[in-house]
């Protein structure tokens, strides 16, 4: 439903309120007193779909519908003049219904929207998290590679400056 759709239903409806009022003649099709009170819940149904409180607005409508019957139940709304009005509060309550539906899955959409977000930033997380474990492994295993390295030069170097020694020494020294 577009929005321009809805609002041509909402000022539908308040024109219908509005036409309550102007009802005049011998038999009247509604009461004065009962149009006023239609009227003002009219005007409670349209402020609050126009501040975007659909469910609001939706809950008032059946309020509204609730008040016509009332009314017409009591003989102060002629059933052809009731059924004008109802078919008008009908046509809102589709439009309504059909705008609290879109909103819904617009915000499930958000929602699932967002929660994706948040599981994509998770696994970057996670992800970064385990490259740094490895980052940090693979240095710690490079440093202990050339610590072994050093002590494997040195001891080579010690075997060395003893073979030296060996070769250098005669048969009768006793330094060597």
């Amino acid at each position: 439903m577009t929005r321009r759709r809805f609002r041509l239903a909402l000022v539908s409806l308040a024109l219908s309120a509005l036409a309550l009022s102007g009802c005049a003649g011998a038999p009247v099709p509604l009461q004065p007193a009962t149009a006023e009170q239609l009227q003002s819940a009219v005007l409670e149904v349209t402020t609050a779909a126009a501040e975007g409180d659909l469910t609001g607005a939706q809950a008032l409508l059946t309020s509204l519908e609730a008040s016509l019957r009332t009314a017409a139940a009591g003989g102060q709304v002629t059933p052809e003049r009731s059924a004008e009005i109802q078919a008008a509060i009908n046509l809102v309550g589709t439009d309504l219904a059909t705008a609290i539906d879109a909103a819904q899955a617009e915000a499930d959409a958000r929602a699932a929207a967002e929660a994706q977000a948040a599981q994509e930033a998770a696994d970057k997380e996670a992800a970064d998290k385990a490259a740094k474990e490895d980052a940090d492994k693979a240095a710690k295993a490079s440093d202990e590679a050339a610590k072994a390295a050093e002590e494997a030069k040195k001891a080579a170097d010690e075997a060395a400056k003893k073979d030296e020694k060996g070769n250098s020494c005669k048969k009768d020294d006793e330094d060597c």
